[in-house]
């Protein structure tokens, strides 16, 4: 990072029109350029999509800087200014565009009263052709004396010369592929071209003369004055008189500077350590004095600028934005001045400064200060933070108020059959889906004191939104939004909720956060079907205030819950994606759900407690509640295949980052074989291309199983993070309705973080492992040999194979602790009796 940074003079940023879309510009979009009629400032012409503006910089800002905007037919390619005409008294400004070009003439026009001065464009010349163009250049083509001549190269190489509104030749050349930057000489009529063998060729304007589209049927071949060959694409070209008989040819590569003499001599070569993105070289003095310097400004894919005389680096700083074009200005107040374009379409006008910025975030200060002033001023501003800490209700307050505003209602609907949305098996059979409906209901009371409202939806696989967000700009009283939600895969179901954000932005700019959610009916993911399985696991709930099980599954009817059902305090149910089924059996005093996996039970059971709470919640019941049945072999098996599901978790991804970089190395591999490929196609005469086109469809074949490979594996991940996820929500369940402390319980909630899975921004083992450490070395007094036995490595991946059996260890430990602690307070009731465990069972 460098220590100092441009200081910026002028900025079109707040004259921008507030739909900018990035992209629309590229290097030759703009033109620093100075004309007659302002003979003592540079305007500023730019090109953005199919509009023309033209700038006047200027202390102080204002909107008068802009004194021409041209809406356009077309985009523009390329801007030029120059005399295209023969009693051009002015500089004109020629615009490139796909098929045509136009040439405008700038003028001013007075008034005699306040209105002041008008500027305005005429067309001069608009002709059409009918190869697309990809770029230009001018200048005074065979010597001409009068006016400059265009040389317009279309985007298969073709090289079409024009005067004025006139054709004059074309010259077609068979090894350009991609065409390059095109460049013209004036004191020695010669021509640069890049070609796609990344070859710089250079002729004469009477070569190509002779080299039309006529001559070359005689197959006639055409040499160069020099070439060279620079070994990489060059990204641009600029040609600058140094001397009384010579210029200097720059051109800009991918990793390189050259710099030649007209005559093909080498003066120097730069090699850069970062991506050069852009270039301008300029003289400081005048050509014909032999005291005159080439100085080059390179500008960075980092928003660097870096400043060369020959093969020094005279200066470099930061750049306000990343620059696609650069340029030099003379304005007023300000001689050599810096115009950069970003990609953002600004442009700025900048000096370099020579005051290094130390801190970039500190205003200057230039004024001394009163001490007493500035102690008022801070006793005044911690006198106000203070009120702020010390008032608790400003909280409360503040979501109040929101509260007042607007009323927020959020409701499940009955799942529907969806008839459109079809899911095809390999068996082809055909899996129906069903949606449902998340309705959310938004009264406002006065619609002035809310600017807008943001609902992001939330829902964890295998479920999934048909609108994750929904923006609402205007509310009109009350407003209706629904969304639906559906199954996606055949993996576990994990979460049974859907969580919902508010982001509310009220007409004086505060944001309001509101969070709800809502739990998803169980015929979503159920449906009620005949006992004909034994279940080797069961999990029993004590309840004080029994009830029938027809009150709690209130999603299905009653002739659904008994159909086929004997006894009737048993029903069983059949997951949709794993179509594997859990039963549930009332027993008077307790409940049982059974099933063949720890990962079928926990949907259920978090929906039959919810149920549950919600029905005695209804009828006025006091004092309910639930508990958990528990013994030491259950616990036992339920740490193990959490623990199981954790490593199934990570193979998963350690297969899914092996195929990843295949499918990188596969990638970059292509695109060494496709640039060389473009070699050997340009190459005169053509090389022998049929060994490198083997393995460039042999390569994109395996591209194609790669990238394959790699979709069914993040299938793989998500399913297994939907397994560990259930047995997750299984063990914090039985621990919320086990442990009396509820810090506790949001000690092992948050350190196991379930709910960030399937986040992108940070992967579940490498947070829980964290976590977990730290709990075992503040929260869970262990011996400093077991600390240092447990000790993850540090120079090692998370998902290796030690490091891995160590956080498997770990988090056994935490989870046998909050297990043992809550069992025990039970022991004290005296009701369930569970010894402590003391020896860890190896799970790899």
């Amino acid at each position: 990072m460098s220590l100092f940074k441009v200081k910026e003079w002028w900025s079109n940023d707040k004259l921008q029109n507030e739909g900018y879309y990035e992209g629309l510009q590229n290097c030759s979009c703009i033109k620093v350029d100075k004309f007659n009629s302002n003979g003592d400032s540079d305007y500023v012409i730019v090109g953005e999509g199919s509009q023309l503006k033209v700038y006047k910089p200027g202390i102080p800002q204002s909107a008068s800087d802009i004194i021409l905007e041209l809406q356009l037919d077309t985009i523009v390619l390329q801007i030029e200014t120059g005399k295209f005409t023969v009693d051009a008294e002015d500089r004109q400004i020629l615009i490139l565009h796909p098929h045509n070009y136009s040439v405008y003439s700038l003028q001013r026009k007075g008034f005699n009263n306040d209105a002041g001065e008008q500027n305005y464009a005429t067309l001069i010349i608009k002709h059409s052709f009918t190869r697309k163009a990809h770029n230009m250049t001018i200048g005074p083509f065979g010597s001409s004396k009068a006016r400059d001549l265009f040389c317009i190269q279309a985007l298969d190489g073709t090289l079409s010369f024009f005067d004025q509104d006139t054709f004059l030749f074309m010259c077609i050349f068979n090894d350009i592929i991609v065409p390059g930057p095109v460049c013209y000489i004036a004191n020695s009529d010669l021509f640069v071209m890049c070609k796609s063998n990344w070859v710089m060729e250079i002729f004469s304007y009477q070569q190509l003369e002779e080299f039309s589209e006529l001559n070359a049927r005689q197959n006639k071949k055409n040499i160069p004055q020099w070439t060279y060959n620079a070994g990489e694409e060059i990204l641009s070209i600029q040609v600058i008189r140094t001397s009384s008989n010579f210029s200097s040819v720059v051109a800009l590569g991918e990793r390189h500077l050259y710099c030649f003499q007209d005559n093909g001599l080498m003066k120097f070569m730069i090699r850069f350590n970062y991506i050069p993105i852009c270039f301008h070289a300029y003289l400081i003095g005048w050509y014909y004095e032999p005291s005159a310097r080439l100085l080059i400004m390179v500008a960075s894919d980092d928003s660097k600028l870096f400043v060369y005389e020959g093969t020094t680096l005279l200066w470099s700083c930061d750049l306000l934005d990343r620059a696609i074009a650069v340029s030099r200005c003379f304005v007023n107040s300000l001689p050599g001045g810096l115009v950069t374009l970003s990609t953002k379409g600004i442009i700025n006008v900048c000096y370099l400064g020579t005051e290094p910025d130390l801190n970039s975030n500190a205003a200057p200060i230039n004024d001394a200060m009163d001490p007493r002033q500035v102690q008022a001023e801070l006793e005044a501003v911690e006198e106000s933070l203070q009120n702020v800490l010390d008032s608790k209700e400003d909280t409360n307050d503040y979501l109040t108020k929101i509260d007042q505003i607007i009323k927020i209602k959020a409701d499940v609907g009955k799942p529907v059959q969806n008839l459109f949305t079809t899911s095809m098996k390999d068996n082809d059979q055909v899996l129906h889906l069903l949606m449902c409906p998340v309705v959310v209901m938004l009264t406002c009371e006065d619609p002035k004191l809310v600017q807008s409202i943001q609902i992001t939806y939330d829902c964890s696989p295998p479920f999934e939104c048909s609108e994750p967000t929904i923006c609402l700009d205007t509310i009109n009283g009350t407003e209706i939004v629904e969304i639906q939600v559906f199954l996606t895969s055949e993996a576990d179901i994990s979460d049974t909720w859907i969580r919902i954000l508010f982001t509310i932005i009220d007409s004086a700019g505060k944001i309001y956060v509101l969070p709800q959610k809502a739990l998803l009916p169980l015929s979503l993911y159920c449906s009620p079907v005949t006992a004909d399985t034994d279940n080797s696991i069961q999990i029993n709930l004590l309840a004080n205030h029994p009830c029938d099980l027809k009150e709690i599954f209130t999603d299905f009817t009653t002739e659904e819950l008994l159909i086929n059902h004997e006894p009737k305090e048993s029903i069983t149910f059949l997951y949709r994606t794993t179509k594997q089924v859990v039963t549930v059996k009332n027993n008077a005093q307790w409940y049982s759900i059974e099933a063949s996996e720890f990962s079928d039970i926990s949907p259920l059971l978090d929906n039959f407690i919810n149920k549950l709470i919600e029905y005695h919640t209804r009828m006025g019941t006091k004092k309910f509640r639930v508990s958990f049945q528990l013994n030491m072999e259950l616990i036992k098996q339920i740490i193990h295949k959490f623990l199981k599901s954790i490593e199934a978790h990570a193979k998963e991804r350690i297969t899914l980052q092996t195929m990843e970089n295949e499918l990188s190395i596969l990638q970059r591999q292509f695109m060494v074989i496709q640039k060389r490929l473009l070699v050997q196609y340009g190459s005169l005469p053509p090389g022998d291309c049929e060994p490198l086109e083997f393995l460039m469809r042999d390569t994109h074949e395996r591209l194609l199983k790669s990238a394959e490979s790699v979709i069914e594996s993040r299938e793989k991940v998500c399913r297994a993070g939907c397994t560990l996820s259930a047995v997750g929500n299984l063990v914090t369940c039985i621990l919320k309705h086990t442990v009396h402390e509820d810090f506790t319980f949001k000690l092992i909630d948050e350190t196991l973080s379930l709910s960030s899975l399937y986040e992108h921004s940070q992967e579940w083992e490498e947070a829980v492992t964290q976590a977990t450490s730290y709990l075992l070395n503040n929260v869970i007094k262990k011996s400093e040999k077991d600390k240092e036995k447990l000790a993850t490595i540090t120079d090692q991946d998370v998902l290796s194979h030690i490091n891995l059996k160590k956080f498997l260890k770990q988090l056994r430990i935490v989870l046998e602790k909050m297990f043992t602690d809550a069992t025990e307070d039970l022991n004290d009731g005296g009701k369930v009796k569970i010894t402590r465990i003391e020896e860890l069972v190896e799970v790899l």
